[in-house]
C-alpha cells in the first residue's frame, strides 16, 4: 500500500463552521495521500458523558477543547489541524510534539467585540486572562495559522503577537459546480414577473431580517409591487404576505436552497454581526449582487459598486435606497452580479481553497510518515489567486 499521512482533525460544528467542515471532508475524500482521523465537535449535544459534567456542559470553549484533547491524545499523527481555535486551547503540548495548523474565522477578542449579537458575554476577568493565555500559547505552538480573512490575520498580529509570516489567508470555499447546476435549471422569467429578493439567515434578528422588512416597507409602492421578498430563516413567527414568502426548514447546501439562490435577482443580508458569512459567498457564486453591511471581513468580499452595496448596520432608510437602486437599474444589477461571480471564482472556489489547506498540512509533515519506514514526498499546490497566500 502506498504511503499516506495520518492527520488528526478537530472540527468545530456550529453555525457556518458546519458547512466549512463538510467542505473540508469532501476535499479529504478526494485526497489519496491523507488518512484523516476526524474529531467532530457539535455545539449542541456534544457527545460523551464528560460533556455533560457541571462546569463543562455550559462552557463551549471547555467542551470543544477538552473534546479535541480526549479524541486526539495517545495517537501518533504526522500533522494536526484544529478548526476553530476553541478546539486548540488544550493542544499546545500536542502542537509542540506534532506540527499542526490552527484555522479560524475570527480571533477570540474579535468574537468578544461581536459577542452581544450572538448571546455571548465574556466571563470573569480571571477566566478571560486564562483563555487569552491558552489561546496565545496554542497560536505560538502551532506551525502555522490559517485565517478566513485579512481582518482575522490582522488581529492575530496586533492582539496576540503572532508573526505575520506564519499566518496564511485561505477563505472558506463554495462548491461552485453545485451552484452552477442550480443556475442551469433556472426557469425563464415571465415579462411581468416580479424580481426576487433573497434573504438567508437562520438567526433572523442578528442577520438583520427585521431591518430588511422595515426597508422593504419603505420602498415606493410601484417598486415594492415589482419585487418579491423570499426569507429563508428559522424564525417561525413571520407571516407571509402577497409579496413576501417565508421559507422555514431549508438546510445548508440543500437543493431547495440552491434553487432559491438560482431564482433570485438580488441578495440582501443586512447583518449586525458576522465574520465572513457563507451565505454571502454563495450569493456571489450564484451571480447575485449583494447588499450587506461593512461588518468584520465582509468588505473584503463585497466591494462597494463592484460586487454589491454596503449600508450601515440597522439603517433601514439606507437599505431601502440601495434596494430600490438595484431593483430599478437592470444594467447595474447585472454588472454587480457578474463581478461578484468573477470574484467568487477567483477567491472562494472550494475546489481550489480546500486543497490549499491540505497542501499546507502536507508541507508540515515529515518525509517519513509516522510509524512507518517508507518515504514519500507530498506535493504542495502553489497559491492560487488573491488572498490565497500570506498577505
Amino acid at each position: 500500500m502506498s504511503a499516506s499521512l495520518r492527520i488528526g482533525f478537530a472540527l468545530e460544528h456550529s453555525l457556518g463552521h458546519t458547512t466549512h467542515a463538510r467542505n473540508l471532508q469532501a476535499a479529504l475524500a478526494q485526497d489519496l495521500f491523507v488518512q484523516p482521523e476526524l474529531i467532530e465537535l457539535p455545539y449542541h449535544n456534544t457527545p460523551g458523558a464528560w460533556a455533560r459534567l457541571p462546569g463543562v456542559r455550559s462552557n463551549w470553549s471547555l467542551r470543544a477543547s477538552l473534546g479535541a484533547f480526549l479524541g486526539l491524545r495517545g495517537q501518533s499523527f504526522d500533522a494536526l489541524f484544529f478548526h476553530t481555535q476553541v478546539t486548540a486551547l488544550l493542544a499546545s503540548g500536542m502542537l509542540k510534539k506534532t506540527p499542526g495548523l490552527i484555522s479560524l474565522d475570527a480571533t477570540p477578542l474579535q468574537y468578544d467585540r461581536l459577542g452581544a449579537h450572538y448571546g455571548h458575554t465574556p466571563g470573569n476577568s480571571r477566566l478571560e486572562v486564562l483563555k487569552a493565555r491558552l489561546n496565545q500559547r496554542a497560536f505560538l505552538a502551532a506551525r502555522g495559522l490559517l485565517t478566513w480573512s485579512q481582518w482575522a490575520k490582522d488581529s492575530l498580529i496586533c492582539d496576540y503577537g503572532v508573526p505575520g509570516d506564519k499566518i496564511f489567508v485561505i477563505p472558506p470555499g463554495v462548491d461552485i459546480a453545485a451552484w452552477d447546476s442550480a443556475r442551469a435549471l433556472r426557469k425563464p422569467r415571465a415579462v411581468d414577473a416580479p424580481l426576487n429578493v433573497l434573504f438567508v439567515g437562520g438567526d433572523f434578528i442578528r442577520k438583520g431580517g427585521d431591518t430588511l422588512l422595515a426597508a422593504f416597507d419603505l420602498l415606493p409602492e410601484p417598486v415594492r409591487r415589482a419585487a418579491h421578498l423570499h426569507l429563508v430563516t428559522q424564525a417561525t413567527e413571520l407571516a407571509p404576505t402577497a409579496n413576501i414568502t417565508v421559507h422555514n426548514g431549508v438546510t445548508p447546501n440543500s437543493e431547495r436552497l440552491r434553487t432559491l439562490f438560482a431564482e433570485a435577482d438580488i441578495f440582501v443580508f443586512p447583518t449586525r454581526a458576522d465574520c465572513l458569512p457563507q451565505a454571502v459567498l454563495e450569493a456571489m457564486a450564484a451571480s447575485l449582487p449583494v447588499i450587506t453591511t461593512p461588518v468584520a471581513a465582509i468588505p473584503e468580499a463585497v466591494i462597494e459598486n463592484e460586487t454589491g452595496k454596503l449600508v450601515p448596520v440597522g439603517d433601514e432608510k439606507a437599505l431601502a435606497l440601495a434596494l430600490e437602486h438595484l431593483l430599478t437599474d437592470q444594467s447595474l444589477r447585472l454588472r454587480l452580479g457578474s463581478t461578484a461571480r468573477q470574484e467568487a471564482l477567483a477567491r472562494y472556489d472550494a475546489a481550489k481553497n480546500y486543497p490549499q489547506i491540505l497542501a499546507r498540512l502536507k508541507g508540515l509533515a515529515p518525509l517519513t510518515p509516522a510509524g512507518r519506514g517508507d518515504k514519500k514526498v507530498f506535493p504542495l499546490i502553489p497559491p492560487a489567486g488573491r488572498g490565497m497566500g500570506g498577505r
